[in-house]
């Protein structure tokens, strides 16, 4: 509830969503990718089936999966992902560039626009 409460307060709208607080598999991703990328479609086909347009995180280990394996996913439309503090920074005013938004492997254009 913490973070969605702290979404809110930025101007977002935290959506509820079955997965939201389930594991993206961080720890196997290595070892067990397979487990991983069901895992992920598992997280973003419910983010997006409640509307969602991002995902926000706090572990750098699901932004690293969620961000980097959609491709391997071959979404039709794939979601930015985005830390917390990236998000907060948006929200501050913060130039993208600043927050290493550019870095992302999902497009996150759409979200920049939004927040400016």
């Amino acid at each position: 509830m913490g973070m969605d409460r702290i979404v809110e307060k930025l101007g977002a709208t935290a959506l509820d969503w079955s997965y939201n607080t389930d594991c993206c598999g961080g720890s196997l991703s290595l070892t067990r990718t397979e487990i991983v990328l069901n895992l992920v479609r598992k997280i973003l086909d419910n983010a997006r089936a409640v509307g969602a347009d991002i995902v926000v995180t706090a572990c750098p280990l699901c932004h690293v999966n969620l961000d980097t394996r959609q491709a391997a996913l071959h979404l039709d439309k794939p979601i930015p992902i985005l830390f917390i503090t990236q998000l907060m920074g948006l929200a501050f005013g913060l130039e993208p560039h600043a927050l290493s938004l550019e870095k992302h492997m999902v497009d996150t254009r759409g979200v920049i626009a939004r927040a400016h």
